[in-house]
């Protein structure tokens, strides 16, 4: 959930024009016909109460300015000193401030238990960027585990609906293997993925929360489905809290609606108890974590060896530039992109320069040209 009391309302009006994008999503701009949904900590614990739910974990809102981000933290660590039994507390951070990391470690002395909600489109950053790659080998380093907004590709427009590519999440997940990564919004669908064995053993320790479910999908269809495809234990129960979840039927906030028709769902007794809270207090540490219930005991394999010269027509482009800048240059002359905002990080160069009207004779010379970037590189160093 979140934590939205009043001061919280009242600190984004007064900063609205510093936090554009939470100004649109409470609506507080003129086009937005909705109130602010808020709950103060009374009304969190009466909500809680009432669900039936003994432990909440307060999730930070992903602000653009860092300052911004210090007062959410404050609040959250401050309601989880007052009610230890009742609250774990992630920390938001904005990754392109060069404080994040202090305010990384600043939140875990405090009792922070992981980092999120964090959005890339709307905090302006990018998963492949190295302030964001900065954070992940921190969280790494001291077993916080990361949650990041994801929502499906496809479908209506509503307010937050981001553009960041699933592809780019999937890879986070194979270059930091050991990163616990819990995707918001069941991941924008990327738990269908798992089906694919090699898939699901790169997102090992990747995670799905069921945050705002009930606005997008009918509660038994994506349960089955989602049970289908992934480990029940990597289901989280998430509620998005303030959030209304059910809008034609209240506006208020609520905890037990959503509850109720998970509990209506026809699973184990067993598989409930994992999907609202077991999971979380294993991945949180609460109680005792065994991984090797979740996916098969084979080794992990190294997803992401890295690159040795030369370069071949196998290799992802993406790759080839990320493990040689000198190689960009060339890659743009021929005509293809390399940044993973625009490709595919699995696509390889044989491919690119096929799609792109590059026959095997102009690939040979492409692939001399790139080599030879290398080398002189090199030389320069």
């Amino acid at each position: 959930m979140h934590f939205q009391p009043p001061e919280a309302l009242a600190y984004l009006i007064a900063h609205a024009e510093r936090e554009p994008y939470w100004a649109l999503l409470l609506g507080l701009h003129s086009t937005t016909r909705s109130a602010p949904t808020i709950a103060d900590e009374g009304r969190v614990l009466a909500d809680m109460d009432c669900a039936g739910i003994d432990r909440a974990v307060i999730q930070g809102e992903y602000y653009c300015q860092h300052d911004s981000c210090v007062a959410a933290n404050d609040r959250a660590l401050a309601l989880r000193k007052r009610y230890p039994e009742r609250f774990l507390v992630f920390a938001t951070v904005q990754p392109a401030d060069e404080r994040a990391l202090d305010e990384v470690q600043r939140c875990a002395v405090a009792g922070a238990v992981g980092i999120g909600e964090l959005n890339p489109y709307a905090q302006g950053f990018t998963l492949a960027s190295p302030a964001f790659l900065r954070l992940a080998e921190t969280c790494i380093d001291l077993d916080l585990p990361i949650l990041l907004h994801v929502n499906e590709p496809v479908g209506r427009y509503y307010p937050g609906k981001a553009v960041t590519p699933l592809a780019q999440y999937y890879e986070v997940a194979l270059r930091y293997p050991e990163l616990k990564i819990i995707l918001a919004h069941w991941g924008g669908g990327l738990f269908f993925y798992e089906l694919m064995p090699s898939v699901r053993q790169a997102l090992r320790n990747v995670w799905y929360d069921t945050a705002a479910s009930p606005l997008l999908y009918a509660t038994a269809d994506i349960f089955t489905v989602a049970l289908r495809c992934v480990h029940p234990r990597k289901i989280l129960f998430g509620s998005d809290y303030p959030l209304p979840l059910y809008p034609r039927v209240s506006r208020e906030p609520d905890l037990s609606a959503f509850l109720d028709d998970i509990n209506a769902l026809d699973v184990t007794p067993d598989i409930r108890d994992d999907l609202l809270g077991r999971n979380s207090a294993r991945l949180l540490g609460l109680i005792p974590f065994d991984d090797q219930a979740v996916v098969n005991d084979a080794p992990r394999q190294n997803l992401l060896p890295p690159l040795r010269h030369p370069i071949t027509a196998t290799m992802s482009v993406a790759a080839i530039a990320a493990a040689w800048s000198p190689t960009r240059a060339v890659l743009e002359a021929y005509g293809i992109p390399w940044e993973t905002v625009e490709v595919p990080f699995w696509e390889p160069l044989s491919q690119a320069a096929a799609a792109r009207g590059i026959g095997p004779e102009r690939l040979e010379r492409l692939l001399a040209d790139l080599n030879a970037a290398v080398r002189q590189g090199n030389e320069t160093l």
